[in-house]
Formats: C-alpha cells, sequence, structure tokens
C-alpha cells in the first residue's frame, strides 16, 4: 500500500480536533478513577472498622408453653 500524501493544511486541523477529543475523553477517565477511588477507599475503611455489637435478644417466646387461664367456674 502506498502512502498517501495529504497537504499539512488540510490534516492539521483534523489533527487538532481528534487531539481535544482525546484530551477530553483522558481527562473524563481520569476523573471517574479518581471518583472511584476515593469510593474503594471509604468502602475499605468501613469495612475495617469493627462491626456493631448488637444487643442479646429476649426469650424465644414461640418457644414458651402458652398461658393458660383458670378455669372460673
Amino acid at each position: 500500500m502506498a502512502a498517501q500524501q495529504i497537504p499539512i493544511e488540510d490534516a492539521f486541523p483534523i489533527y487538532r480536533q481528534r487531539c481535544s477529543e482525546l484530551f477530553d475523553e483522558n481527562l473524563i477517565l481520569r476523573a471517574q478513577v479518581g471518583m472511584l477511588e476515593r469510593q474503594l477507599e471509604a468502602l475499605q475503611q468501613n469495612a475495617s472498622e469493627p462491626a456493631p455489637v448488637l444487643p442479646m435478644p429476649g426469650p424465644d417466646l414461640a418457644a414458651q408453653p402458652p398461658f393458660e387461664q383458670p378455669d372460673r367456674g
């Protein structure tokens, strides 16, 4: 395949436009990486904190015998 010659006057505006597009895309990606790094750091800090101690539950009322009322008669 032979190399195609394009005048610099025709190529340069396209080159500048593409460079600008790539710069913008790169900037967006870097911002997303920064955001994800902050989220990861927050999640790691939360994971390293001890879990809260829950109070002991009361008696299991379903396991207790039913309350019987005395006969009134």
